[in-house]
């Protein structure tokens, strides 16, 4: 008979904070979150009846082990969109149950230790989109206005301040340079100038996230998450009005 210490169902407990923790902060919806916690606290025999609870915001754990109840709560304090982190995720969830708590740890770190591409690359990657929306909306002429006004935009996005404040700085920038270049006399066409940016800016995951948790029926997680894509979308508004505003468009 197996006898089980504290420090193994600690250990295991830890493992599986580490990995919500990490999931829900590259931005996993709150079902997949769960799902995959539960998936890894099963990978050993003596954990029985896992139970979890996830808000956008923090994570509530517990399992049993022998006799005993073991339970975590873990604050999530930011959040990002990195699709990288989270197909290393998911593929450690699918290859944990081969695996020992040593080599779980092992792979949380690589794991923890991924960082997102460069900031010159995605701002490129800005300029690039932008360039491609403008294209796509029939504005094959200005595409270089388009490809620099993407990367203004990008770099305003990818500088270190709050997201509201960047957004309405950035939807200011890409909605105000344009109308001032074309009343000082050059001949673009502002209104795709600025559209073709704008995407930039949409939270796509976000709304994807939002409304997958209302349809899995986590309510309360679905509605942060949609508020939090209305509050971006007014936050973009807000830049946007302010340039017509001031540039008197």
């Amino acid at each position: 008979m197996v006898v089980l210490t504290p420090h193994e169902s600690s250990r295991l407990a830890k493992i599986v904070m580490r990995t919500g923790k990490l999931f829900l902060q590259s931005g996993g919806d709150v079902t997949s979150v769960s799902n995959t916690m539960k998936q890894i606290c099963l990978t050993q025999p003596w954990a029985r009846k896992p139970e979890c609870i996830v808000t956008p915001t923090s994570l509530f754990f517990s399992f049993k082990a022998e006799h005993h109840i073991i339970t975590r709560i873990c604050e999530v304090t930011k959040s990002s969109n990195d699709i990288t982190s989270i197909e290393a995720i998911h593929k450690f969830a699918e290859q944990a149950p081969g695996m020992t708590m040593e080599q779980m740890e092992q792979e949380l770190n690589r794991i923890e230790k991924i960082r997102p591409w460069p900031r010159w690359i995605r701002i490129l990657a800005s300029g690039a989109c932008s360039l491609g929306f403008g294209i796509f909306f029939g504005d094959p002429y200005d595409v270089l206005i388009i490809f620099l006004l993407g990367l203004g935009a990008g770099w305003i996005l990818t500088s270190k301040a709050h997201r509201i404040f960047l957004l309405i700085a950035a939807s200011f920038f890409i909605t105000a340079v344009p109308a001032l270049l074309h009343r000082w006399g050059l001949p673009i066409n502002s209104e795709i100038c600025c559209v073709a940016n704008v995407p930039l800016m949409v939270p796509g995951m976000l709304i994807f996230n939002a409304i997958r948790d209302t349809i899995n029926a986590n309510y309360q997680a679905g509605l942060q998450r949609t508020a939090e894509a209305c509050l971006i979308a007014v936050s973009i508004a807000a830049g946007t009005g302010l340039a017509m505003w001031v540039c008197r468009v």
